[in-house]
């Protein structure tokens, strides 16, 4: 062996020690970060001191802390204590932002699994049902869609309002309201509202609409269609009959089980919410 490479390590053997590819290795030489003390210029292979071997343990350990190339780069350019620190400092920083992102998601994950549990089984079809309801809210544009297309499109405007992550999947927020027309037999379209759902302090916007409290007729049903006339509504008159009371507002029609949780039509379900209140004698 020749004499200048009696104290160093070849690629394959830096790369065996540390665990390491050899692609690696030849990769942070392309970028600067660990360089061969030696290159046979015949057989152009590269060896290693025990200098850089123990370099190589460093990047190895920070890239275990989840530090970038860039960063790892940075902390070998004119190193000293206080340097170092403030790298691993921002390190941290940035590890507990994402320990907090992925919070968050879980916590979200969490949500949308207890609203699958409260529909699993489904709840009964075309019965009618009373529900109190505290204030709730709304964004929307309070203009009438007319039709699939059109209300499509709006959903879409609506969702670049919520600053939220996956807003709509696995929900019940998206929707439209209408008035009395919606309760009256036809077959075509009938003008409603396109909405969606959000919580108090959600969104500011000029577009965010308070729904007044009250008691509401509710139903669920199948095969229906927003912005559309469904059979079973007629229960919904038979009730209001039944019971004395009129119609107090907007009615509320949504996706119960939708498009983003299932692709059989058997399983997506609608709910329609009418609010009402006894007639006047």
């Amino acid at each position: 062996m020749s004499p200048i490479k009696e104290n160093l390590l070849s690629i394959t053997e830096l790369a065996k020690l540390r665990q390491v590819t050899s692609e690696t290795l030849r990769y942070y030489d392309r970028i600067g970060l660990i360089t061969p003390d030696y290159v046979d210029p015949q057989t152009r292979y590269r060896y290693y001191s025990i200098r850089q071997y123990e370099k190589l343990g460093t990047i190895k350990e920070l890239r275990q802390l989840g530090m970038s190339i860039h960063d790892i780069t940075d902390y070998f350019s004119g190193r000293n204590l206080r340097k170092s620190h403030q790298l691993l400092l921002h390190q941290l920083e940035l590890l507990e932002e994402e320990i907090r992102k992925q919070q968050l998601l879980s916590e979200i994950l969490r949500r949308k699994l207890h609203f699958l549990s409260e529909i699993t089984p489904p709840p009964p079809v075309d019965k009618v049902f009373c529900r109190a309801f505290p204030q709730r809210y709304m964004i929307t544009f309070g203009e009438p869609a007319g039709g699939s297309r059109e209300h499509a499109f709006a959903f879409t405007r609506l969702e670049r309002y919520l600053d939220e992550v996956a807003p709509i999947l696995a929900s019940d927020r998206i929707g439209v309201y209408a008035d009395w027309h919606l309760l009256e037999p036809s077959d075509d379209y009938i003008p409603a509202v396109p909405m969606i759902f959000v919580e108090r302090d959600a969104i500011e916007s000029e577009h965010k609409r308070t729904i007044p409290p009250g008691d509401y007729l509710c139903m669920n049903y199948r095969r229906g269609e927003l912005e559309r006339y469904h059979p079973s509504f007629a229960r919904l008159h038979t009730y209001m009959a039944e019971h004395g009371w009129v119609l107090n507002g907007m009615i509320f029609q949504f996706y119960k089980i939708d498009v983003t949780l299932t692709s059989d039509p058997d399983e997506t379900l609608m709910e329609i919410q009418v609010p009402v209140r006894p007639a006047e004698s």
